[in-house]
């Protein structure tokens, strides 16, 4: 790991790790907001075009078949668009259990909240921040005020062209549907960004760990399906009686260990079962929470799996009023992982 200290972060540590080489790669990044707008401008163009093109060749007035001008000039907005989208930051945050300071303080760290008003405004643009999971801890008052902090978060980020995530932790299971109603009398619908699952440039994200044998035995082969069905379950639109029996099962995606224990440090199973899924579902890594890392982030099957659960809350680290954060960043379509950390360690960290 590389560590460096760039002007515009002098307190904090910033390991860069290439997931294909190993090599740190320096890009000038555009602001965010421009960049928001310019994927606007260029998704504005392309609709124009397209409407355009299809009303022409509806008249037989022109011909848009693989060779023409206008199918080449469409393939470079494609081209230009995926290059504006390079440019976006998905910010990777571990378990959190309920401590709303620990999550401000990791988006802080990660630029995409205002350090200035205590992190109550959205500065990431278009940048997708994903919370691993275990948002909430026991239910108690403190989760009220996290869940509550991150719902306005989300609004305010989807405005802006970005997102937040959060893929449902054993410790969300049920408490994040009872709070959210008791949060929301009015009926409001159970929200879509709290998932089992997320996968966005060829990378997938889950509490626990992912098998392939679960995917075919308990999700029928169907990420998609897995996701659904949790879905409808913890919206309350189905019974308790269809639960999916996936949730519960300790091999699971929500409760299993099988790429964050000590045991797959030795034993990672990459050959057998990682290298296999991700190829079935045609991501590049997988990322996982739900044990505690008190090394910090770390990742194994050559940066194929990044562990994330550091212990950021007061209650998992012993020593969270210090103030530590750690969070991993992905850019370049995923293919550029850098840990951002404070110069500050959690004495739990230390080995």
């Amino acid at each position: 790991r590389q560590q460096d200290n760039p002007p515009r972060q002098p307190l904090h540590q910033h390991r860069h790790l290439s997931v294909e080489d190993a090599t740190p790669i320096q890009s000038k990044r555009i602001t965010r907001r421009s960049s928001t707008l310019l994927i606007a401008a260029i998704v504005g163009i392309v609709l124009f075009f397209v409407v355009v093109c299809c009303a022409l060749r509806s008249l037989g007035i022109i011909d848009v078949g693989p060779t023409s001008p206008l199918q080449e000039t469409l393939s470079l907005l494609r081209g230009a668009v995926r290059d504006a989208e390079k440019k976006r930051r998905v910010i990777a945050v571990g378990d959190i259990h309920g401590d709303k300071d620990a999550l401000v303080r990791a988006l802080q760290l990660a630029n995409v909240v205002n350090p200035d008003d205590g992190g109550v405004t959205w500065i990431g643009g278009s940048d997708i921040v994903v919370q691993i999971g275990d948002l909430l801890n026991k239910a108690e008052q403190r989760d009220e005020e996290t869940l509550a902090y991150m719902t306005e978060i989300e609004r305010q980020a989807r405005a802006a062209g970005g997102a937040v995530v959060v893929t449902v932790g054993d410790h969300d299971l049920h408490n994040a549907p009872k709070l959210w109603h008791e949060m929301h009398p009015e009926n409001d619908p159970f929200p879509s960004w709290i998932t089992a699952a997320y996968e966005v440039d060829r990378t997938l994200f889950v509490h626990g760990s992912l098998s392939k044998i679960i995917l075919e035995n308990a999700g029928g082969g169907s990420l998609e399906a897995m996701i659904r069905d949790a879905g409808a379950w913890l919206s309350g639109t189905t019974g308790e009686n269809k639960k999916p029996k996936w949730i519960g099962r300790g091999d699971g995606p929500i409760w299993s260990r099988l790429y964050s224990d000590k045991a797959s440090d030795e034993h990672p199973h990459c050959d057998d079962d990682l290298f296999p899924l991700l190829n079935y579902l045609s991501v590049d890594r997988m990322v996982v929470g739900h044990t505690v890392r008190r090394e910090g982030i770390s990742s194994i099957c050559n940066g194929k799996v990044w562990r994330i659960d550091v212990g950021l809350s007061k209650t998992e680290s012993r020593a969270g009023n210090i103030g530590a954060s750690e969070v991993l960043e992905l850019r370049e379509g995923g293919k550029v992982a850098t840990i951002l950390s404070t110069d500050v360690k959690l004495k739990s960290w230390k080995l």
